[in-house]
C-alpha cells in the first residue's frame, strides 16, 4: 500500500482487494467468500491502481459524524450489536421486495442482495464493532431480505387470487346471460283520450321489459 495520506482507501488493484478498508473493497471480499465464480469475474486486472471513491470516503465519514453513531460508540458490545442488527434488518426488508421482482442470479439480484452490505460495513467499522460481530449482523441482514422477500410473494400470491376470483366470477354471470332465453314484451299503455273521442299522439315509445327463463 501506500505510505501516508488516503492508503487505505488506494493501492494496487490486488493489494487493495484483499487488504483495503474501502467498504467497496470489504464488500467485494464478504461476495468472494460466499459467491468466488462471481467475485473472480468482477476483478479488475493486475496492475490497475484502485481508489476508494470520494463519495465512499465522504459518507463514511459523514456517518461517523451522525448522533446515532456517537450514541452508539461508547455503549457496550451488545448494544452495538443489537442496534446495528436491527438497522441491517431493516434496510434489508425493501431490497427482499425488491429481490422478488427480480430472475435468480441477475445482476439485479446481486444488486438487491448486496446492496446493504456497504452501509451495515461502514456502519459497524463507524461504531467500532470487532469483525466477529459480523456474524450477527450478516444474519440479521439475511432475516430482513427473507422478511421481505416473503412479504411481497404472499402479496403477489393474494393479489394473483384475487384476479382469479374476478374473472372467474364474470365468466359464471356472462355463460348464465348466455344460457338463458329472453324475450322482449312491450307494457301495456293505453291511449289517452280528448274529450271528443279521438287519440293523443303519443309522446314517447311504450316502455319495454326484458324477460329472461
Amino acid at each position: 500500500m501506500q505510505k501516508g495520506g488516503d492508503s487505505s482507501h488506494e493501492a494496487m488493484s490486488n493489494e487493495w482487494l484483499q487488504t483495503g478498508q474501502c467498504p467497496i473493497a470489504k464488500s467485494y471480499r464478504a461476495v468472494s467468500a460466499v459467491l468466488p465464480l462471481v467475485a473472480k469475474a468482477l476483478q479488475p486486472p493486475p496492475g490497475v491502481k484502485l481508489r476508494c471513491p470520494p463519495a465512499v470516503v465522504a459518507a463514511r465519514a459523514a456517518l461517523a459524524r451522525t448522533a446515532l453513531v456517537k450514541n452508539l460508540r461508547p455503549q457496550p458490545l451488545p448494544a452495538k450489536m443489537l442496534a446495528i442488527a436491527l438497522l441491517g434488518m431493516a434496510a434489508n426488508v425493501p431490497l427482499g421486495i425488491w429481490r422478488e421482482h427480480t430472475q435468480k442470479f441477475s445482476p439485479q439480484w446481486f444488486a438487491a442482495v448486496h446492496a446493504a452490505v456497504p452501509f451495515i460495513a461502514m456502519l459497524r467499522k463507524s461504531v467500532l464493532m470487532p469483525k466477529t460481530a459480523m456474524a450477527f449482523t450478516l444474519a440479521a441482514s439475511i432475516l430482513g431480505q427473507t422478511i421481505g422477500s416473503r412479504a411481497e410473494r404472499l402479496r403477489l400470491k393474494a393479489l394473483a387470487a384475487e384476479r382469479s376470483s374476478s374473472a372467474l366470477a364474470c365468466q359464471a354471470v356472462t355463460s348464465t346471460r348466455n344460457a338463458g332465453h329472453c324475450s322482449e314484451e312491450k307494457a301495456w299503455d293505453p291511449l289517452p283520450f280528448e274529450g271528443n273521442g279521438s287519440a293523443l299522439p303519443a309522446e314517447s315509445p311504450a316502455p319495454r321489459a326484458n324477460v329472461c327463463f
